[in-house]
């Protein structure tokens, strides 16, 4: 990547927008509303999600909680984590560096599955 250049990386749940991918690697995320990335963990990375804009579902090792414009959550080494957008969002990532072969997938991104969404939304979104 080369200075003032960013690489957007299409992604079934949205955009990722790679600002940097040295020794540290920082991203903007854009995720669309009823999409999910894949519940997934790394066995290197060490990740800080940070919403800048929307409602996230951030599951890490199956515990739920809703991200708000202002939250974060570190995602340590080896933990099982998945984020779904309740709401058309913008998070910023902020990470040790990034290689695909350090994730590790056990269900695939995707459209949440419309009834599941239903119940997500009345279950997280008056939150």
């Amino acid at each position: 990547m080369r200075d003032g250049e960013i690489e957007i990386h299409p992604k079934v749940w949205g955009e990722e927008h790679w600002i940097v991918n040295a020794s540290y690697c920082g991203k903007k995320l854009v995720l669309r509303q009823g999409y999910r990335c894949s519940v997934h963990h790394h066995r290197l990375k060490d990740e800080v999600f940070y919403v800048i804009s929307g409602r996230v579902l951030m599951e890490v090792d199956g515990a739920p909680r809703v991200l708000r414009p202002g939250m974060k959550q570190h995602i340590h080494p080896g933990e099982k984590h998945r984020f779904t957008g309740l709401e058309d969002s913008e998070i910023i990532e902020f990470s040790t560096h990034h290689i695909e072969e350090d994730s590790y997938r056990d269900e695939a991104s995707g459209r949440v599955p419309e009834a599941e969404f239903a119940a997500l939304c009345a279950k997280y979104v008056a939150e």
